[in-house]
């Protein structure tokens, strides 16, 4: 049991040591679902990185945005502070990105070798921090030490690379460069990426952010893991598109880009195979259903376990029942995405931590091929991140080449 505890609280905690091979890494920031509860923050990993299914995190201010109608295809950072951390350390020297600061304020590049750092230019946790305003002004900061000042020409945008060698600091911005010494020397081969930004009112912008190598090993798919659907039960497909590949309806519902169908008898698996064949069929049961005379149609191609209050070892023991009553049939864990009577008090904390105890439970069970989960309650934006999350796990595999 301790070790099961420990295996869920490790989907949560902030990705450690891994072996990996170094690999270049991209991120366009196209194509995201910009949704009022994440954002689009980590929507479209695989396609918008091209390899790979590198998660952002949130760790300083409240508005961050991914493809928003406004500032389309790009990273937006709004706030007097804000930044986001990449969950994969850069393990190499060089970093570039277009930076766009509002009229206003600040773009900032922070490199740390701490993963709890708030990502601010001149915290006391940082190797090395990169400040830019629109006026072309730059700043270099390190713990310690004076702030070393530069400036290029004043544009809208920004193409900024930062290639590190010991105390030495190569600085290219749209082909002027600087060459900077640094007081302390920012050891490469382990460093947490910071996006940042500030103003008081308009937001700043980032896009095409490429780090030449980066360690991947905590966000990879497990070898020979059998997962590989994550799907939404009575979601629109447009509006899962960037973190699902499957997207099923009861019967009776609007089925335009539905794959097929979630049924929860027999009679309506024969009807629904009948009328649909082309279509695909998961019958959902309950944990209380899963006993020693449980029948699955054979009819139906997928069989779904449905347990909203059920703990790990409850939950598992299932698992291994339906295991033993569906021969033959791939198996799915139907976890919540909003609160479900009989525990219908559940808060945003606690369904987001169902989605990583789901997920370990998968991990330890081969026959489970995916997730159906259902769509978030408004307001549950936590929730709706560790969706997000789990669904990069399951359908990308950030080896990023390497």
């Amino acid at each position: 049991m301790i070790i099961r505890l420990l295996a869920v609280a490790a989907l949560t905690a902030v990705p450690g040591v891994a072996d990996a091979a170094p690999a270049p890494f991209q991120d366009n920031f196209d194509g995201a679902v910009h949704t009022e509860l994440t954002h689009g923050l980590n929507d479209n990993l695989k396609q918008r990185q091209g390899t790979g299914a590198v998660t952002y995190s949130l760790v300083a201010g409240e508005s961050v945005h991914v493809n928003d109608p406004r500032q389309p295809g790009v990273l937006s950072l709004r706030g007097t502070r804000t930044a986001v951390r990449l969950d994969a350390p850069s393990t190499g020297s060089t970093l570039s990105a277009k930076l766009t600061p509002a009229a206003d304020g600040w773009s900032s590049i922070v490199l740390a070798r701490s993963a709890n750092s708030t990502g601010d230019p001149s915290s006391q946790d940082i190797d090395l921090g990169f400040r830019l305003r629109p006026n072309g002004s730059v700043e270099i900061s390190q713990p310690g030490r004076p702030v070393v000042r530069s400036s290029v020409r004043p544009r809208a945008t920004f193409g900024v690379t930062l290639r590190l060698a010991g105390t030495a600091l190569d600085l290219a911005v749209d082909g002027e460069q600087r060459k900077i010494t640094l007081g302390t020397a920012v050891p490469t081969g382990r460093l947490w990426v910071y996006l940042g930004a500030g103003s008081p009112a308009a937001a700043s912008l980032v896009d095409d952010l490429r780090i030449a190598a980066l360690d991947s090993g905590d966000l990879r798919k497990p070898p020979g893991s059998a997962l590989r659907f994550y799907g939404y039960l009575g979601a629109r497909a447009q509006d899962v598109r960037g973190h699902s590949n499957l997207t099923l309806v009861e019967p009776g519902a609007e089925q335009r880009g539905a794959d097929g169908f979630a049924v929860s008898d027999a009679g309506t698996a024969r009807e629904m195979r009948k009328r649909f064949p082309g279509k695909k069929i998961l019958f959902a049961a309950p944990g209380s259903a899963i006993d020693d005379t449980f029948a699955v149609p054979s009819e139906v191609d997928w069989v779904g376990l449905d347990d909203h209050c059920g703990g790990y070892d409850e939950i598992e023991a299932t698992m291994v029942k339906l295991e033993q009553r569906a021969p033959g049939k791939e198996l799915f864990l139907l976890p919540e995405g909003s609160p479900q009577a009989p525990c219908a008090d559940r808060t945003d904390d606690a369904l987001a931590s169902r989605q990583y105890l789901h997920l370990a439970l998968a991990r330890q069970h081969p026959r489970f091929a995916g997730f159906l989960v259902t769509p978030v309650a408004p307001g549950f934006a936590r929730t709706a991140d560790a969706q997000e999350r789990v669904a990069a796990l399951v359908l990308g595999d950030a080896r990023l080449g390497g």
